[in-house]
């Protein structure tokens, strides 16, 4: 009875180590950080105006990246920070209580919902703008 019980033991550890290397990932993906961001949503309105925000911007952002972006990565961090002032400016013009950095969170989740770049261009851009 023993030599079936180390497999399963030895599976069993695998898949606990896969499940939490599977959520540290997750805890660090830019809509944990954005959820993190959003620190003075108290009310279901408010909520429902982030959620219509977020699905006009998204858009909004496949619309502008399309249009101002060639392709060249070395362009993309200047098409992505003036794209956040944009987004900024809108925030702002709905009284929405967003940070830059939640604005960077779901500026990024919404060009990989667009395939627009590769993974790697996204994430260097992000890294050079502020």
């Amino acid at each position: 009875m023993n030599h079936l019980l180390l497999p399963f033991l030895a599976l069993d550890l695998i898949v606990a180590a896969a499940v939490i290397v599977a959520v540290i990932r997750l805890r660090s993906t830019p809509l944990a950080v954005s959820l993190r961001s959003v620190t003075s949503i108290v009310g279901m309105d408010q909520l429902r105006a982030l959620e219509h925000f977020s699905l006009a911007q998204h858009r909004h952002i496949g619309e502008y990246m399309r249009a101002n972006w060639s392709g060249i990565p070395d362009q993309l961090p200047a098409v992505i920070s003036a794209l956040l002032d944009d987004l900024a400016r809108a925030a702002r013009a709905q009284n929405l209580p967003l940070q830059r950095d939640a604005l960077k969170a779901m500026l990024a989740s919404s060009l990989r919902a667009h395939r627009i770049g590769k993974g790697s261009e996204r994430s260097e851009a992000f890294k050079r703008v502020a």
